[in-house]
């Protein structure tokens, strides 16, 4: 499933299995026969639910977690027996494990007195972190005189200094407020092109999935769902759960009633009428179709457009957006969400009026295999 070339690969996982035992007593496999490349200066994102598999795979990179099964090499070198501390990789977790009693710079340069790099180097490389990360001079500092964000940074420069090949980040921004961990985002993608080292993150915030990574890689159940740059992900999902799980989606089980002057007339589960345009579905084919909140409109713009109808059942203010909730004739809840630019027409609307929304001919997704 993934598209880096092997032969450029900082990490490559094959047939990648393990197993936990649950407190019922059977086995549960958290990673099930997984594949997984990471090329040379790649952001790599692993999202999905609690339990899908994301941490277990950073931990087994990372050599906290041995697998039962399958092969992990670092720049094409086996790493399943390696420990921890003699792989090409550093961790940064979510609780920043600072020493307090330790200066800044001493916990930045501890992986160097580790190493027994000597003071020179060492002061020349905590300051060249330190200076990377936004965070030059205070290096005499203790951990319980700066802020979070700052705290935060101290636990890349840390993780950076000793110069890996690979930086794993175990959710680390969870613990920061909404506008600072918007600004750590920008700063850690940043960070990861000036270093030219590969980056695999794991969050289960799809908004910083999306904004930060050059390749998504979605996980359930131990398995790979999909692999792709987040456009990809997000308006052409491989799956229903990528559909529903990234974003937010209205999803369709129809079936096709009708074929004329290349547009698709498709019922759906519930009896409404949807219009597409997807060549190649023959009659009587069962499909299942996404439309993404924000591809409606409250007016028709133009040719190629087709209406859902019903009753305006919510309407709600979320910023720049308008949230609108349409119950079609036949019961069904379609989500809209209108841009701010749309108000003009979205304040006078009360609950209980007559309402269309518009979406583009070819705007509707078919799902791969569904239905």
């Amino acid at each position: 499933m993934s598209v880096i070339n092997p032969a450029a690969s900082v990490v490559e996982i094959r047939g990648a299995v393990k197993h936990y035992r649950a407190p019922e007593g059977h086995l549960v496999r958290a990673l099930d026969g997984l594949d997984l490349s990471v090329g040379a200066n790649e952001f790599v994102t692993l999202l999905g639910p609690s339990g899908c598999g994301k941490t277990t795979l950073l931990r087994t990179i990372s050599g906290f977690e041995q697998l039962d099964d399958g092969e992990l090499l670092i720049q094409g070198r086996p790493m399943n027996r390696v420990p921890p501390h003699l792989r090409p990789v550093h961790t940064v977790f979510q609780s920043y494990a600072l020493f307090p009693h330790m200066s800044i710079g001493d916990n930045v340069g501890y992986a160097l007195d580790v190493r027994g790099v000597g003071k020179s180097e060492k002061r020349q490389r905590v300051g060249q972190a330190l200076e990377l990360v936004g965070l030059a001079g205070m290096e005499r500092r203790k951990p319980g005189q700066l802020s979070g964000g700052q705290q935060q940074r101290v636990a890349l420069a840390r993780a950076i200094v000793d110069r890996p090949a690979l930086l794993l980040l175990d959710e680390p921004l969870s613990a920061l407020d909404r506008q600072l961990r918007q600004a750590m985002q920008r700063e850690l993608k940043n960070l990861q092109h000036e270093l030219g080292i590969a980056f695999v993150f794991v969050t289960h915030d799809q908004e910083e999935a999306l904004t930060m990574s050059d390749r998504i890689v979605v996980l359930n159940g131990g398995h790979i769902q999909q692999i792709g740059a987040p456009a990809d992900i997000y308006h052409r999902p491989a799956n229903a759960f990528v559909a529903g799980f990234i974003g937010e989606s209205n999803l369709f089980e129809a079936r096709v009633v009708g074929l004329r002057d290349g547009i698709t007339e498709l019922s759906d589960s519930q009896g409404d009428l949807l219009r597409v345009r997807h060549p190649g579905l023959a009659l009587g084919q069962q499909v299942q179709l996404m439309l993404r909140p924000e591809q409606f409109h409250l007016q028709c713009p133009g040719e190629g457009f087709a209406a859902l109808e019903g009753q305006l059942e919510q309407l709600l203010f979320i910023g720049r957006d308008f949230e609108l909730l349409l119950r079609t004739r036949n019961g069904r809840m379609v989500k809209a969400v209108l841009r701010d630019a749309a108000q003009h027409g979205v304040q006078g609307l009360r609950p209980g009026d007559s309402l269309q929304l518009w979406y583009g001919l070819e705007a509707a997704h078919l799902i791969p295999g569904g239905a």
